[in-house]
Order: structure tokens, then C-alpha cells, then sequence
């Protein structure tokens, strides 16, 4: 089963055990960035941090994503299916003591 973020076409969640390898390689790649930036204008450090914020809150979102979709995923295989057993609704029983 794929699940997809924001819609049907948005990019696929990766699995936790390769999500965390991802989420490491752009912290990684984010810090050098940073160091320089704050090296060359320590000032920058108020934006900086905005920015750090910003980016964590994205990862986590990424991090969310990948849990819900491995939980799904866990959830539909300990979970099976009933094929051509009757469902009882809310309608149904509304139905049922009107009737």
C-alpha cells in the first residue's frame, strides 16, 4: 500500500527506516550551511533560528507522515477484511426501531 502526502499524486511517504537515514542527511546537509551563514553575520542568528524552527517543523511532519503510514500499513495486515459480511449502520438501526 502507498500513502502519499497532501494527495493521490503528492510524493510518497517513506518507510521509517528510510526516513530517519533522510531525515539525518538533511540535518547534516542544513548545518554546514547554517555555520557558514552565522560565521559570516552572526547578527543572522535571530533568522537563523526561524529558519531552524521552520525546517525541524517540516521534518516533523515528515516524521508524523511515515509513523501514520507505517500504522496504516501494520494495521490493514493485522486487520483483514470480512468479504460478504452484513454491516450494520447507524441508518440501519434507526430503520429498525421506526419501522
Amino acid at each position: 500500500m502507498e500513502i502519499r502526502n497532501q494527495c493521490k499524486t503528492g510524493p510518497v511517504v517513506p518507510p521509517l527506516a528510510e526516513l530517519t537515514a533522510r531525515l539525518s542527511h538533511q540535518i547534516d546537509e542544513m548545518k554546514q550551511g547554517l555555520l557558514d551563514r552565522l560565521n559570516r553575520d552572526p547578527a543572522s542568528f535571530a533568522q537563523i533560528e526561524l529558519e531552524i524552527h521552520d525546517r525541524f517543523r517540516g521534518l516533523a511532519d515528515q516524521l508524523t507522515a511515515s509513523l501514520l503510514a507505517e500504522t496504516t500499513i501494520v494495521g490493514t495486515r493485522a486487520e483483514p477484511e470480512k468479504k460478504g459480511g452484513a454491516v450494520t449502520t447507524d441508518h440501519d438501526a434507526l430503520r429498525r426501531r421506526d419501522g
